[in-house]
């Protein structure tokens, strides 16, 4: 659980995925059985058929960005899970 002192931030996760059904649907019961919330998404398929790009934002203190990132690693139809750094705008 996050600690009160520790400072929440948005961040993005770039995910690069099998492109098959039911994928999408594992990633978001990955968030949801965590608790986190995922404040966007978006998902295009990529040079080829059988590759999908996701870009998720979400809300979070570093402990939950690394959190995020190892457990994503471990799913099967996941090919590359990047942290991807913030930008000011």
């Amino acid at each position: 659980m996050e600690k009160p002192m520790e400072k929440t931030e948005k961040f993005t996760v770039e995910l690069i995925v099998s492109n098959h059904y039911g994928v999408l649907n594992r990633i978001t019961g990955l968030y949801s059985r965590r608790g986190y919330n995922i404040d966007s998404l978006y998902v295009n398929e990529i040079e080829n058929s059988e590759t999908s790009r996701m870009i998720i934002t979400s809300k979070g203190n570093e402990y939950i960005q690394r959190q995020i990132v190892r457990q994503l690693g471990k799913l099967y139809d996941v090919k590359n899970v990047t942290l991807m750094a913030q930008v000011e705008i």
